[in-house]
């Protein structure tokens, strides 16, 4: 265990979240009164750096010596006549089965005694998942373990819950993701469960509870088999044989399952269309090391053994306490009668016959076996409306959300108060702020416009201008023929207001939680500032401000402040730097110059005539777009000043209405079901 975690338990205030496992155990430590986010708790010798931990007990002559991944380790590193190993016996407190709570009694007892500073006492807060769809006798009868084992009684609360806490937290879900049907599919080591919720109302529950990572595990160990063989027999009597079915073959599985994943992701760097090799050492009976290959095992293969499985005597013998027994799904009465089953269609049956799955809005897929490539294929075709994230702490998602989530519920109390007291200045506050934001990106936008317009539209016509004899009208036209046909503008307008919109919201949402940090909130859900805040008629409205060109006037500015600058110099520059004869520029700079200065109190006068070819060389094409760029950019920017004044002005109303509203349903932390 951390420090941190360490002083979390033996402090005031202390919580323990624990997600007891069938295959596996974790234990998070929070506080209330700390600012810091849950921890793992670590435990030397029975759990992982991770802190994950085996749910099993090694027994020696019916008395428990070891727990954890150390039972694991020393029950084939060291055999010895009536040692044994129990594993798999969560399932079996529901039933009431007499030497399940007898194991699962003495497993929480040594993780007691195990754990810095021993068990921990009456004060801390314990909080305890229990499957969505379980007997109530399944808590009574944990409960009583508890109790025998010395720990303070825990509350239970329901995994699909936990694991809802824990994703609001990380933003795999968003506070909006409460106003849909959702679905939370936990794909475990030794269950699949799901609960489909309508807020936080469990509308139905379902799941196997012989469905599962375990099941993969055996697959992979067969492919060994299959591909080994003398590893079955080389295995038979080697107190290897455990560890290598169970511990190594779950590695290569993971191992396997994270190589396809990232295969089906699109914008992965790699590919493993070929395969992955999968390597395992075992032991035989002598001692003699080998080592196993299944080389180039591919997505096909993989389906190929999944949809032909049938379960290995190990795994028979592990379920054997299931066989006979009452309200079993049909693929796992076949698979514990030895028929061979179809893994991929089972999870397919499991989730099909959802009613109403068609209504579903959001999929969370948590678990460790949830990564699986099928997985998310599956989910995506039976629950076509429905987006889908994976939450980013599969393996530890129950567990962080019980030890978050009496931290949360009291902290959404305080949250409302503050709110009610201060939203109004927040408010106001964080509009004046929204509003700079506006303005700052109004501003770059019209530079980055501006830079477009210049030379991609205009600098053009005026090199085109400059060889071949051009009137103002045409110059003009060819202008605005430019820009209404450069459709790169609005690509930027509306690039420019996704990133505004982004970085507004990112804004608001670190005010916001730091705002709450100042005012003493410090634990509260990562939920962002919900996006109606935030006005969507800024593209919109910037779009059409700039596909008015009138309001642009460029022809006008060019043809009353540009060129009458250039035109009193025009036939002593074109004399000095153009190879033009002097009869032409007296005959068209001079008479242009002339007529220019009438034409500044008349444009239209001058719209027909002819720019001489030296009015619009380099040196003066440069001066036009300088000066031109000067004043479109002003221009822009005060044709989008309208549009920010109109976004500002209801930032401040939309802000308060949208927090209110978000406050509505964070009250969702205080409706979790508990059972004491």
């Amino acid at each position: 265990m951390s420090a941190a975690a360490k002083g979390t338990q033996e402090g005031a205030g202390r919580i323990l979240g624990m997600d007891l496992g069938t295959s596996n155990t974790y234990l998070f430590a929070g506080s209330m009164d700390r600012a810091s986010r849950p921890e793992a708790v670590v435990v030397p010798g029975v759990s992982d750096a991770a802190g994950s931990m085996a749910t099993a007990v090694l027994y020696e002559d019916d008395t428990p010596i070891l727990i954890g991944n150390m039972a694991e380790s020393e029950c084939y590193a060291n055999p010895k006549p009536g040692r044994v190993l129990r594993t798999q016996f969560k399932p079996e407190l529901a039933h009431g089965d007499a030497e399940a709570l007898i194991w699962m009694t003495d497993f929480l007892r040594l993780l007691g005694e195990a754990l810095p500073g021993g068990t921990p006492s009456a004060g801390t807060k314990l909080y305890v998942g229990i499957p969505s769809l379980t007997r109530e006798d399944f808590s009574l009868n944990l409960g009583r373990c508890f109790a025998a084992a010395g720990w303070p009684a825990p509350v239970f609360v329901r995994e699909s819950d936990a694991a809802l806490i824990s994703s609001l937290q990380s933003g795999a879900l968003d506070i909006d993701d409460l106003e849909r049907r959702a679905l939370i599919l936990d794909f475990g080591g030794g269950t699949c469960d799901y609960t489909v919720l309508d807020g936080v109302d469990a509308l139905a529950n379902g799941g196997d509870p012989l469905y599962g990572g375990r099941l993969f595990d055996d697959l992979i160990y067969q492919a060994f088999c299959r591909r080994v063989p003398e590893l079955a027999p080389g295995l038979a009597g080697s107190a290897y044989a455990y560890f290598f079915h169970w511990i190594e073959c779950k590695t290569e599985k993971e191992r396997f399952s994270k190589a396809m994943s990232a295969e089906a992701d699109p914008e992965a760097p790699t590919s493993q269309e070929a395969g992955v090799s999968l390597h395992a050492v075992w032991y035989d009976a002598e001692g003699s090391r080998r080592d196993a290959w299944v080389h180039d095992y591919s997505r096909e293969d993989f389906i190929r053994d999944a949809e032909n499985y049938a379960a290995s005597p190990q795994m028979l013998g592990m379920l054997s306490q299931y066989a006979g027994r009452g309200g079993l799904s049909g693929p796992a009465r076949d698979l514990l009668e030895g028929r061979s089953i179809g893994l991929v269609s089972w999870l397919r049956e499991l989730l099909g016959g959802l009613e109403g799955r068609r209504e579903v809005g959001r999929v969370l897929l948590t678990g460790g076996s949830s990564r699986w490539f099928f997985v998310r294929a599956l989910v995506e075709e039976l629950f076509p409306a429905a987006s889908c994230a994976m939450s980013r702490r599969t393996y530890e998602d129950i567990a962080y959300g019980l030890a978050l989530y009496p931290v949360l519920a009291a902290s959404r109390e305080r949250v409302e108060r503050l709110l009610k007291e201060q939203l109004p200045a927040f408010a106001a506050e964080a509009a004046t702020a929204a509003r700079a934001l506006v303005e700052k990106s109004g501003r770059a936008l019209a530079r980055r416009c501006t830079q477009r317009m210049v030379e991609r539209d205009i600098m053009p016509a005026l090199e085109a201008a400059q060889g071949t004899p051009t009137t103002v009208a045409e110059l003009e036209a060819a202008f605005e023929r430019n820009i209404r046909e450069d459709t790169a503008l609005l690509d930027i307008v509306r690039e420019k207001s996704d990133a505004l919109r982004a970085e507004l919201q990112l804004d608001l949402s670190l005010r916001f939680r730091a705002w709450l940090r100042e005012n003493g909130v410090l634990l509260v859900p990562r939920f962002e500032v919900p996006a109606q805040a935030i006005s969507a008629d800024f593209f919109k409205g910037l779009s059409v401000r700039l596909s008015r060109l009138d309001s642009l006037n460029i022809m006008r500015f060019t043809l009353t402040a540009v060129l009458p600058l250039l035109a009193g110099t025009a036939a002593a520059g074109a004399i000095a730097h153009t190879g033009e004869p002097v009869s032409t520029v007296l005959g068209g700079g001079v008479a242009f110059g002339g007529a220019w200065l009438l034409g500044r109190a008349a444009p239209g006068f001058l719209e027909k005539r002819k720019l001489p070819g030296f009015l619009l060389n380099e040196s003066n094409r440069r001066k036009i777009v300088e000066k031109n760029s000067a004043y479109i950019e002003k221009a822009l920017n005060e044709a989008f000043a309208g549009v920010q004044a109109d976004i500002s002005d209801g930032m401040e109303r939309r802000l308060r209405h949208a927090l209110e509203s978000m406050l509505g349903r964070l009250s969702v932390l205080n409706q979790v079901r508990c059972q004491h």
